[in-house]
């Protein structure tokens, strides 16, 4: 079963101006498995609570060193991306001041 995906339009904007060629091919890439097989896909995708977003439960998943975030509706025939942002670098941590090796 096919299923309508919709992109917000910030969405838009950041995989046409803020991604490479890779990360875009990699968005669009996962964006067709998941209209192939949508349950697959939320299922495998994480949980987010974002209240600057939704109030509700959001899901996310990633894609070439980013994510997308999207909902779904309760008969999980739409699906839509509503934001997607770069993931952070790990930061490096500090050797401690307890002089541990």
């Amino acid at each position: 079963m096919r299923i309508k995906v919709e992109l917000h339009r910030d969405v838009v904007w950041f995989v046409r101006h803020r991604c490479k060629e890779s990360e875009a091919n990699a968005f669009y890439s996962e964006l067709h498995e998941l209209r192939a097989d949508p349950v697959t896909l939320i299922e495998r995708s994480e949980a987010l609570h974002d209240p600057k977003l939704s109030r509700y439960m959001l899901r996310f998943f990633r894609f070439a060193g980013c994510l997308a975030i999207f909902e779904t509706n309760r008969e999980r025939t739409r699906i839509r991306v509503r934001e997607c942002r770069r993931i952070a670098p790990p930061t490096k941590r500090r050797p401690s001041a307890g002089g541990d090796p």
